[in-house]
């Protein structure tokens, strides 16, 4: 039964490269992300002993790249190589009294991370030839090649003659690392910060999708399983927390006739 199976086995790898060696395409593809995370440490840094609300929103990214197709139909194998933007958009706000005084600091936070990616989807196409609508998943692989991070801050008193009024802004590019790394305290800067992420990101895809002719759209949702925060100083002395890349993606695709055999 063993054996059976095996030759079962073979035979349908044998046939689905037969397959996909005579129906092979590549094309351009070009799309828009809504991104969002899961990422605390917007939420930790500003808690304090009064009140904290906090929020996130997605953010809207692109990316750009090439796809192929294997296979004619129903299944196909589909990878792609992409660049594409990740992040989300945090809000928090934290308020404490001070004496008389009641002081309520505001953050604003965009942190939007480029990444190299490598999905590969199973597709399912219900037409045929691989035409019309369609089912798809699969893993990706990504790693960080940049990115920029942009914080605004707002302090005000419920006394408007107070010094604590005043508000700051700042911006710094993107680094890859494990562990977050502390300002230099040496630094002009009064709004130094450190932006960081883990360098490395894997998850998967699923959505569904249309074809006809060469034109391909197909709508996504992807969800990272590694760890994207990194760890905080030991001297913070604050408990270290995950965060994970939530995507939603719209992609189409060109598959260009004259590469197709």
């Amino acid at each position: 039964m063993r054996n059976f199976t095996l030759f079962l086995l073979i035979t349908g790898l044998n046939v689905s490269l037969v397959q996909a060696q005579t129906s092979v395409s590549f094309g351009p593809r070009l799309g828009g992300n809504l991104s969002t995370a899961t990422f605390s440490s917007l939420e930790q840094t500003t808690g304090g002993s009064g009140t904290l609300t906090s929020s996130s929103t997605p953010l809207l990214g692109w990316q750009i790249g090439m796809a192929a197709s294997f296979g004619k139909g129903p299944w196909m194998v589909q990878p792609a190589l992409i660049f594409t933007q990740k992040g989300v958009k945090q809000k928090a706000s934290a308020s404490d009294s001070f004496g008389s005084q009641t002081l309520t600091a505001t953050i604003d936070a965009t942190s939007r991370v480029n990444f190299l990616e490598l999905p590969v989807n199973v597709v399912y196409a219900f037409g045929a030839d691989g035409q019309g609508f369609q089912v798809f998943a699969g893993p990706y692989l990504a790693i960080g090649v940049g990115g920029k991070a942009e914080i605004s801050e707002k302090l005000t008193s419920s006394d408007p003659n107070s010094l604590f009024n005043g508000e700051g802004n700042g911006s710094k590019g993107y680094a890859f690392g494990n562990t977050f790394v502390e300002p230099d305290p040496n630094s002009p800067n009064d709004f130094a910060f450190d932006a960081r992420v883990r360098r490395f990101d894997a998850g998967a895809n699923l959505g569904v999708g249309y074809r006809t002719g060469p034109f391909q759209v197909q709508l996504s949702y992807a969800f990272g399983l590694l760890n994207a925060q990194p760890d905080y100083p030991v001297n913070y002395q604050i408990e270290n927390t995950t965060g994970y890349h939530r995507n939603t993606q719209l992609t189409a695709t060109y598959f260009l006739p004259q590469f197709s055999r």
